[in-house]
């Protein structure tokens, strides 16, 4: 019982974070807006794409053309799941920065940024592909009652490193809305680093990034459309937290917690 107990307790205390850094999220980007219309008005925009723009060939076989039009001659033909990173856009066509560094073009149906965990593209899943995907994995459940808007794992078998995940959905339609992985140390300082850094390898570089990792909360952030995907700590606490979040389904979710 002391240990259901503990586990409730942490499901808090979870639910609590998320909630807060929401709320300290949306201060942020209101921020984030004031400066950008600032920068605005002192810069003329670039027609070139951010190299933080990171895309997956999305289909079996991804042609890579060397201009931006269907008969133009093929370079290379990438597998899917290759990652590479819009330079500039023509239309439906993107200029691409290949692995091996080489520029060239590629159709954009060819090519999803859509972020996806245990198989499952997050922004469509629901709860029911989502617990069948994370069954599949082989992840151990702690709790999946459909009564609560979060399930429960223990993800240490699957993820090196990983001791807790939870998965929240939105009230009615189940939509996923969080997934939250931690990653508990001690004195580790450099952990969540490492932790960005595996991201990084499948999103490309993170987009935004706040505090520094010898001492201090510390924040890495990634945008995918609706998605937020973040790896962050506190302090002194060094545990480390890979965040999935779609922001208006998490404050439906919150909501639904604080009328219970």
């Amino acid at each position: 019982m002391a240990g259901g107990q503990d586990k409730m307790k942490g499901t808090s205390n979870n639910t609590l974070r998320l909630k807060t850094r929401l709320e300290l999220s949306s201060w942020s980007n209101l921020l984030s807006v004031l400066v950008l219309v600032l920068v605005i008005g002192f810069c003329s925009v670039s027609v070139q794409a951010s190299e933080t723009e990171t895309w997956r060939v999305s289909v079996p076989v991804g042609n890579v053309r060397a201009a931006p039009q269907g008969d133009a001659a093929l370079v290379i033909q990438l597998p899917a799941g290759t990652q590479v990173v819009e330079l500039e856009r023509s239309g439906v066509w993107l200029r691409v920065r290949l692995p091996d560094g080489q520029e060239a073009w590629m159709h954009q149906v060819t090519l999803t940024q859509a972020v996806e965990l245990f198989g499952q593209p997050l922004l469509s899943t629901d709860r029911a592909s989502l617990r069948a995907a994370i069954q599949a994995a082989n992840v151990a459940v702690v709790r999946e009652v459909d009564g609560y808007p979060y399930d429960l794992y223990d993800p240490s078998g699957w993820m090196a490193g990983a001791t807790e995940m939870a998965v929240g959905y939105t009230p009615g339609q189940q939509q996923f809305a969080v997934a939250e992985i931690t990653f508990r140390s001690f004195n580790d300082t450099e952990q969540v680093r490492r932790i960005a850094d595996q991201v990084s390898r499948e999103l490309g570089p993170w987009q935004r990034v706040l505090g520094r990792r010898a001492e201090g909360p510390v924040e890495f952030e990634w945008r995918r459309g609706e998605l937020r995907i973040l790896v962050h700590r506190g302090w002194p606490d060094t545990t480390t937290y890979l965040t999935y979040e779609v922001p208006t389904r998490l404050q439906a979710l919150n909501a639904q917690l604080d009328n219970q």
